[in-house]
């Protein structure tokens, strides 16, 4: 798909807009160069018909003449005096015979040497408003010329722009079908799993009080996920509509913490999975929406368990600093490389591990993000490879 998107741009604006440029500049130049031939011709007409006189008014001369070089200069004088003035002879220094040029025709616009002589044909323009206006037209041509050359950069720019914002497109359409896939997965699983072993204490086959214990527990564990799951999917669609509201009101940061983090153990329960919780004693009481803080935490948590496939230590620390209440949630799991911790906040992005098949929405982290802007904090996030991350809730005393 990105190829041939790549192949039609190519085709449809690179090569379009460069055969419109050279064939512009072609034309420009063409131009010029046919204004500049003509003005030449003139001149070269010019010096043609003086040196044709000279030549016929010398022709037939004894040999004593030519020998007299003031008789063959007061020829030459009075054959270039044909075009007034605007034609001079010069000698074998530069020196006009005859008297210098007049100095408002300035310098010779044509040089051509005087076959069989030593002597130079100079032709002047006799209308120096008439370079002026050839220069001016000149310059134009030039403007014309900087003017296609730039037409052609802002095309190219615009088109790479448009490519840039096709490319996020084609991106974002790609981690929708991938989130779309995903939830189908991770709603069909715990369906499963409660609608089986509903199933199985429905028709009481299980006797043992033990065992419908345990199967109650996972039945309510997978119904927290589904319900974990949906109110991602609804706080998303929210924000995406820009209709997700938040009630502020005067929380004990410290109570809510810890019962966000006890309903998340009970949740999963499981033996493998150890969260621990240490908090400072001195915690401020700040004014937040509790359901988005910890539905934040909840996402936070549930990210840990999710990318530690082997030692599952989960440990949650609450501590006051100078920049106000900092929510930790630290694992010692797959780490995050440096390239992908700045996309793991984007919408439907989910990190990728070699061998590893993480469930989750993709929505989690950009529900984290908005939930902290929301309330004028921000989320940091530390990792490195094999060695684990630690998230960073960030909520100001003051705001």
């Amino acid at each position: 798909m990105r190829i041939k998107i790549i192949l039609i741009f190519i085709l449809s604006v690179l090569i379009p807009t460069a055969l419109l440029s050279f064939w512009g500049l072609q034309a420009v130049r063409s131009e010029k160069a046919i204004l500049e031939n003509n003005i030449r011709r003139v001149y070269e007409s010019m010096a043609d018909v003086v040196e044709s006189e000279i030549k016929d008014a010398l022709a037939g001369k004894p040999a004593t003449f030519l020998k007299d070089t003031s008789q063959v200069e007061s020829v030459l004088i009075q054959q270039a005096s044909l075009f007034h003035y605007q034609v001079k002879v010069l000698d074998r220094f530069g020196k006009p015979l005859g008297g210098k040029a007049s100095p408002e025709l300035g310098a010779p616009v044509l040089r051509q040497e005087l076959k069989g002589l030593p002597y130079t044909i100079a032709v002047y323009e006799k209308y120096p408003v008439l370079v002026k206006g050839l220069e001016l037209r000149k310059n134009r041509l030039a403007l014309y010329i900087a003017m296609i050359v730039l037409s052609a950069l802002f095309v190219l720019g615009g088109s790479f722009f448009t490519l840039g914002v096709l490319s996020r497109e084609w991106r974002l359409t790609e981690l929708k079908s991938e989130f779309v896939a995903s939830l189908s997965h991770d709603l069909r699983r715990p369906l499963t799993s409660i609608r089986m072993f509903s199933e199985m204490l429905k028709n009481g086959k299980v006797l043992s009080e033990e065992k419908k214990s345990q199967y109650y527990n996972i039945i309510s564990s997978e119904s927290e996920q589904l319900t974990s799951l949906a109110n991602n999917i609804l706080d998303f669609a929210r924000i995406e509509r820009g209709r997700k509201k938040y009630e502020f009101q005067t929380e004990d940061m410290t109570k809510l913490i810890r019962e966000t983090v006890e309903r998340f153990k009970t949740s999963i329960a499981r033996e493998d999975t150890q969260i621990s919780l240490d908090m400072a004693p001195d915690l401020p009481t700040l004014k937040v929406d509790a359901e988005a803080i910890s539905q934040a935490l909840t996402n936070l948590l549930t990210n840990a368990v999710n990318y530690s496939p082997f030692e599952k230590d989960i440990k949650v620390n609450a501590l006051k600093t100078p920049k106000g209440l900092v929510i930790e949630v630290a694992d010692r799991g797959l780490g995050i490389s440096r390239s992908e911790q700045k996309k793991i906040f984007e919408k439907f992005y989910r990190v990728t591990q070699k061998g590893t098949d993480v469930e989750g929405s993709g929505l989690g982290l950009t529900i984290v993000e908005h939930a902290a802007k929301a309330h004028h904090g921000k989320v940091l996030v530390e990792s490195q490879l094999g060695q684990g991350s630690k998230f960073s809730l960030v909520l100001p005393v003051d705001r």
